[in-house]
């Protein structure tokens, strides 16, 4: 801070004594109103004299990194119409080589960029701005001196702007309204009837492209805009016509957006304040702004509560790189291609689109309503969930010849019809009342090849009136799904309206391969059926199962035989007494691989005669040990000496108070799909974690563990070198 211009960082005459900056970071000071003033009166007498160059501003300054400086109203401040540039040869600018611009928690600040800031800044490549309250615009056409709009905007004219600008940021700006200077006044009719006269003269010479306006949305290769709730639209439709450098759209949480890209036009009309008024998108000549988005690949919006469509039919033919397009809980979206009044009739084709996403959009009726086939031949990945009113997917055909399976909220299903599902009520029952795939899709147990299904308060995962359909089913994956007390319902042969009565039903499902169970709280056993093609089997962290397969309650079985089962993991079930503890014998005859990791209470794999030809070598907390003999045998042996379960992980656990295990899952958030962490580790709740690398837990944390005794066991990553 200077001591002469206490609120200045920078004042103008000290700028020059930090020629080779490249580097500022400047936070955590409630003095800064201003970091850069240019306007100080004897700069302007300086950059008048005749025949004197001063000395560029900061020409090496690459990275500007502004925190927390609530008092902040203004990056630059300057008078641009009365403010010289030097007229260095070659052409130089002040700030020419500014590449990165971040500000956070700046409040009082309302726009970036001045006018012709925006020219000096020209190699500029990121822009990110987050928790600034107060900003109303990225670029404004307001002076910095007295907040009128500057007349010198016409000077900018067939000017590129940004040409290596990579990277546009915006998140948490309540009060951001758009994202150029000028755009609410276009938006409101105040636009100044010569540029209105020129754009509509460049429609009907059919020069589409509009040289009088530009916009910063038009320049990024990423742009990302997260929690802006004022923003009615992104892309104003004097860009939207430019956006051919765009990859990648990523848009969360604006609650106020209607469109993406503005629909909206300026007719050649004038109001009596000499201003142009907005009008449809179409002027008299019929000539309309499509968006240009050749370059655009990832699309993903989420949570944009009155948006009312994505696209506009006019915009696909432009779609030829878009790879995927994911849209979730945009609650009023009814479709994601919006139909336009003269459409074609052409058949509309998406080449290297994979991957499309559409969930949680309770007024989805369909992807497109106009009467166009569609084809998608890279599309192989489609997921879509709680769509209740979706009954069409295209009105016209859609073919996609990669495309297997789609996905729901209960996994993959096999779709005969693909995406040509045409109003099929599904009346299938469901696990829960709250898995709502779609009206129109026709996703049930019939076609369902692969279960999955995470953090989901039911009690029954496939109830007794769907074991019957479980035809294709191949695979099945629970995770964190603390109310489960059955996995397959298994009904009573003579059922009435008065209860169960009578027999089991023995269900077989002929296609079951692969079971993956994981964090089952409630979960007690299995099957109660024989899972007679079962391949492999992994269940981990529940704590309450204590069988796998449970004893029938009718009558007795001579034998038991898992004829296809190969490989079994079991993992830290504290409560879990053996696979199976009748009295039958037991058959394993493919079983060559079998790991028991952590399991407190296991006495033995089976009550009954147990046969394993082909398994000689088991996996256990100690490391792997060959098998001789029975495996009943084994097991007792080895459980009497600790070879399957370490104690002393489980005594140094019983030291760690609820409150630590608490503390420690919050502070280092633990990544999902990891490995290691015995369940006794982290409270009861959802923020239970597992899975620590080695970036996760610093060495400081790891002192403090170790102060309470606590013993952690990391399979994914080293800690420090150490473990």
């Amino acid at each position: 801070m200077n001591a002469s211009i206490p609120n200045v960082t920078y004042p103008f005459y000290l700028l020059h004594t930090c020629h080779h900056l490249q580097h500022l970071q400047l936070g955590d000071d409630e003095r800064v109103e201003v970091v850069f003033d240019m306007d100080n009166p004897s700069s302007r007498e300086l950059s008048t004299i005749r025949d004197t160059q001063p000395p560029l501003l900061l020409p090496y300054l690459n990275v500007l990194e502004l925190y927390q400086l609530k008092e902040m109203s203004h990056v630059w401040k300057c008078n641009w119409n009365k403010f010289t540039i030097p007229q260095h040869q070659p052409l130089e600018f002040p700030f020419q080589n500014l590449t990165d611009i971040s500000l956070w928690n700046c409040h009082k600040i309302k726009f970036l960029f001045s006018p012709l800031m925006v020219k000096y800044v020209s190699n500029l490549r990121w822009v990110n701005i987050d928790e600034c309250d107060g900003i109303e615009e990225v670029i404004s056409d307001r002076d910095d001196e007295n907040g009128e709009t500057t007349t010198s905007t016409s000077s900018l004219k067939n000017t590129t702007f940004f040409p290596h600008l990579d990277i546009l940021v915006l998140s948490n700006l309540s009060c951001l309204k758009c994202i150029d200077g000028g755009d609410t006044k276009r938006r409101s009719g105040q636009i100044s009837s010569n540029i209105a006269d020129t754009i509509h003269d460049q429609f009907k010479s059919g020069q589409v492209t509009i040289d009088a306006c530009w916009s910063l949305c038009q320049y990024p290769r990423q742009i990302s805009i997260d929690n802006c709730d004022a923003v009615s639209n992104l892309i104003p439709w004097y860009a939207a016509g430019r956006m051919k450098k765009l990859e990648k759209l990523k848009i969360k949480f604006c609650k106020t957006m209607i469109e993406v890209f503005e629909s909206n036009l300026i007719n050649n009309s004038t109001n009596n304040d000499g201003n142009a008024t907005l009008t449809s998108p179409r002027l008299n000549n019929n000539v309309t702004i499509v968006p240009q988005l050749t370059n655009l690949k990832s699309v993903y919006i989420i949570g944009c509560d009155i948006l009312s469509h994505v696209f506009t039919f006019s915009t696909l033919e432009s779609l030829r790189q878009l790879k995927e397009l994911r849209v979730e809980k945009c609650y009023a979206i009814q479709v994601i291609v919006k139909e336009e009044n003269g459409t074609s009739s052409k058949v509309v084709v998406f080449p290297r689109i994979e991957i499309l996403e559409l969930d949680d959009l309770p007024n989805l009726k369909g992807f497109f309503l106009g009467t166009n086939n569609f084809r998608w031949p890279s599309l192989d990945n489609v997921m879509i969930n709680d769509c209740p009113q979706l009954m069409v997917f295209t009105s016209g055909e859609s073919k996609s010849p990669k495309l297997k399976y789609i996905r729901t909220s209960l996994g993959k299903h096999n779709l005969e019809c693909g995406l040509n599902f045409h109003g099929t009520i599904n009346k299938t029952a469901l696990p829960s009342s709250d898995l709502v795939i779609s009206k129109g899709m026709p996703c049930t147990f019939y076609n369902l090849v692969e279960l999955f299904m995470r953090d989901k308060d039911v009690g029954t995962i496939i109830p007794s009136n769907a074991l019957q359909q479980l035809q294709k089913l191949e695979e099945i994956h629970l995770k964190s799904c603390n109310s489960v007390e059955e996995v397959f319902e298994v009904a009573l042969q003579g059922t009435n309206n008065s209860g169960f009565n009578g027999l089991q039903t023995v269900v077989k499902v002929p296609n079951l391969r692969q079971v993956n169970l994981e964090w089952l709280d409630g979960l007690k056993y299995l099957w109660k059926s024989n899972p007679w093609m079962l391949q492999d089997l992994h269940v981990s962290m529940c704590d309450n199962i204590e069988v796998i397969v449970k004893e029938e309650d009718n009558g007795k079985v001579d034998e038991i035989m898992l004829p296809c089962l190969k490989s079994i993991k079991l993992e830290y079930l504290s409560s879990l007494k053996g696979f199976w503890l009748g009295n039958s014998a037991f058959s394993l005859p493919s079983l060559e691989t079998l790991e028991i990791h952590e399991c407190l209470t296991i006495k033995v794999f089976t009550k009954g005669h147990l046969a394993t030809p082909k398994l000689k070598v088991i996996d256990t907390s100690f490391g792997s040990c060959s098998v001789r003999g029975d495996l009943n045998s084994f097991i007792k042996a080895n459980q009497e000496e600790g070879r399957l379960c370490n104690r002393g992980w489980r005594s140094c656990l019983l030291t760690v108070s609820s409150v630590e295990r608490w503390w420690f899952a919050m502070v280092h958030k633990v990544p999902n799909g990891g490995e290691g962490w015995g369940r006794q580790v982290l409270p009861q709740g959802k923020e239970r974690g597992r899975g620590f690398g080695r970036n996760v837990v610093d060495s400081a944390a790891k002192e403090r563990c170790q102060r309470r005794k606590v013993c952690i066991c990391v399979c994914m990553g080293v800690l420090n070198g150490e473990i």
